[in-house]
C-alpha cells in the first residue's frame, strides 16, 4: 500500500478511538526530587571514535520548525502559511501562553494534506473550537536563547519528527529507532504510558495491516541496551513515576529495560539531575525529558518559562569540565499542530512527521544552518557510529547521521545564554489555554 493511501486509511480508522481526555494532575507538580540524590563520581567514558564522548539528547514538546525558526536568517522558513481554501496568510507572532492544538495522527494527516501542507486551517483546537493559532511564528527577540544557540552553534532546518503522530511513538524513536508499530499515544493521560501503566492501558499499533490495541510495553532493542552490553554508562532523566509528563520517559515502554535492573540503574527522576551535574557526573548518552510546565507544550506554562528552564540546563552542562567532549542535541518531539511549509519525506508507512527544530550545541558543531534531512534516528545513528555499535532498525539504516553536523578542527567558544524575565500570564489567558487537557 502506498504511504499516502495508508495515512488516509489509518487516520480514518483512528478517528473513532482517539481520546482527548482530561488529566486530574495539575501541570507542573513534578519538580520535587524523589528520594535522596546519590553520591556520584565523574563517569569514565571509553570507546568514542570522535572527540565527543557525551551526547545529551534534550527532547522538548510540540513545536514545528516554522513556529520557532520560520523567520531565522539562513534557514528554510517562511513568513506566510497556506490554508485549505487557498488563502495565503502572514504568520502572526507566537503567543507565549496559548491553548493546545490537536496533534494526533489524524491531525498530522490532515495538516500534511498529501504534501500540500495546507490542512492546518481544518483542525480545531483541543477543546474542539475552530482556531488559526497554528499560523504563528517566533519573531526576533521572542526566543533569544533558542535563536542564540542557533547563531552560535548549529541549527538543522530539515529535521522531521520520526512519526507522523503524537508524542508517544516519537519518544520511542529517540531511544529505540522505532515506534514499535504504534500510530498514536495511549488512551490515558501522560502520568503512565509504559510497562507499569494501569491494566487497561493500551496504544493503537499496526499488526498485519490492521490497527489493534496492545499494552505499551515493547520487546525492542534500544541504545540503552546496546550501551549496557558494552559497559558504557547512560542515563534518562524525567518526571518521576505518576508525575505529569512521566509518560514521556521512553524507557518505561521498552520492556527489556523496564523489566530488568537496568531501569533502576539508568532511569532517574529529574530532581537528581542538578546534583549529578554538580558532581560532574554526565553519562556517555543522556536523555532529558522536561517537566510538563517547562516543556514548551501549549496548554501549560509559558514558552518563556520553558526556554528559561532550558537555558539553566544548557548553561550547567557547559560549565562541566568535560564540556570540550560534549554535544547537546536540543529538539522537540513533534509539531504540536503548528504550521510548517515543508512536506515530510515518506520512508515508510509511519513517517516522517511534520518538521521540527533541532539545535546542535557543541564545541564541535559546524556553526550555521545544516540542510541535511534528519529525523530522531539520525541522532541514534551518530551514537552508534561514535561508539561502534550496530544499527538498531531499518529506519536508522536509511537515516542520515548527524555526523555531518560536526567539524573536529576548531572548537567553538562557549556562549552563555541569558535568562530573562517572563511576562506574567493573566487569569484569563490561563483559563483559555485548556491547561488541563491531556497533553498527548
Amino acid at each position: 500500500m502506498q504511504p499516502i493511501a495508508w495515512r488516509a486509511l489509518a487516520a480514518a480508522a483512528l478517528v473513532a478511538v482517539l481520546i482527548v481526555g482530561r488529566s486530574s494532575v495539575e501541570p507542573g507538580l513534578v519538580v520535587a526530587t524523589v528520594g535522596k540524590a546519590p553520591d556520584r563520581r565523574p563517569a569514565v567514558i571509553h570507546g568514542a571514535r570522535t572527540p565527543i564522548r557525551h551526547i545529551v539528547f534534550i527532547v522538548k514538546e510540540n513545536r514545528s520548525y516554522d513556529s520557532l525558526f520560520g523567520l531565522f536568517p539562513g534557514g528554510d522558513g517562511t513568513r506566510t502559511g497556506r490554508t485549505a481554501d487557498g488563502r495565503v496568510m502572514p504568520l502572526r507572532p507566537l503567543q507565549d501562553v496559548q491553548t493546545d492544538l490537536q496533534h494526533n495522527h489524524h491531525a498530522a494527516v490532515t495538516d500534511i494534506a498529501g504534501g500540500a501542507m495546507d490542512g492546518f486551517s481544518e483542525v480545531p483546537d483541543k477543546d474542539g473550537k475552530p482556531t488559526m493559532l497554528a499560523y504563528s511564528t517566533s519573531f526576533p527577540g521572542q526566543t533569544p536563547a533558542y535563536w542564540g544557540w542557533a547563531r552560535h552553534f548549529e541549527l538543522s532546518d530539515h529535521t522531521f519528527s520520526s512519526g507522523d503522530t503524537s508524542s508517544f511513538p516519537n519518544h520511542l524513536y529517540t531511544v529505540a529507532a522505532t515506534g514499535a508499530g504504534s500510530v498514536d499515544g495511549p488512551n490515558f493521560g501522560v502520568e503512565n504510558w509504559g510497562c507499569d501503566g494501569p491494566v487497561n492501558l493500551s496504544v493503537p499499533v499496526i499488526r498485519h495491516d490492521e490497527i489493534v490495541h496492545v499494552r505499551p510495553c515493547f520487546a525492542v532493542d534500544s541504545i540503552g541496551a546496546q550501551l549496557d552490553r558494552r559497559g558504557i554508562p547512560w542515563s534518562e532523566y524525567g518526571p518521576p513515576e505518576n508525575g505529569h509528563g512521566y509518560g514521556w520517559v521512553a524507557y518505561d515502554a521498552v520492556k527489556p529495560i523496564r523489566e530488568s535492573s537496568s531501569y533502576a540503574r539508568h532511569v532517574f527522576p529529574l530532581g537528581w539531575l542538578p546534583s549529578d551535574l554538580d558532581q560532574n557526573y554526565l553519562a556517555a548518552v543522556t536523555w532529558i525529558v522536561p517537566p510538563y510546565n517547562r516543556s514548551d507544550h501549549p496548554g501549560g506554562a509559558s514558552l518563556c518559562e520553558g526556554e528559561n528552564w532550558t537555558v539553566d540546563l544548557v548553561n550547567r552542562i557547559m560549565r562541566l569540565p568535560d564540556w570540550r567532549h560534549t554535544a547537546i542535541v536540543l529538539t522537540w518531539d513533534e509539531w504540536g499542530g503548528f504550521y510548517d511549509h515543508v512536506p515530510p519525506p515518506q520512508p515508510d508507512r509511519f513517517g516522517l512527521g511534520v518538521r521540527v527544530p533541532m539545535v546542535i550545541i557543541s564545541p564541535w558543531a559546524k556553526q550555521g544552518v545544516v540542510h541535511t534531512t534528519y529525523d530522531f534516528t539520525s541522532v541514534l545513528k551518530f551514537i552508534d557510529e561514535d561508539f561502534g555499535m550496530p544499527i538498531l532498525s531499518e529506519r536508522e539504516q536509511q537515516a542520515n547521521s548527524i555526523r555531518d553536523a560536526f567539524q573536529f578542527s576548531r572548537p567553538l567558544p562557549r556562549w552563555t545564554a541569558p535568562m530573562r524575565d517572563c511576562p506574567p500570564a493573566s487569569a484569563a489567558e490561563l483559563a483559555a489555554t485548556g491547561r488541563n487537557i491531556d497533553p498527548s
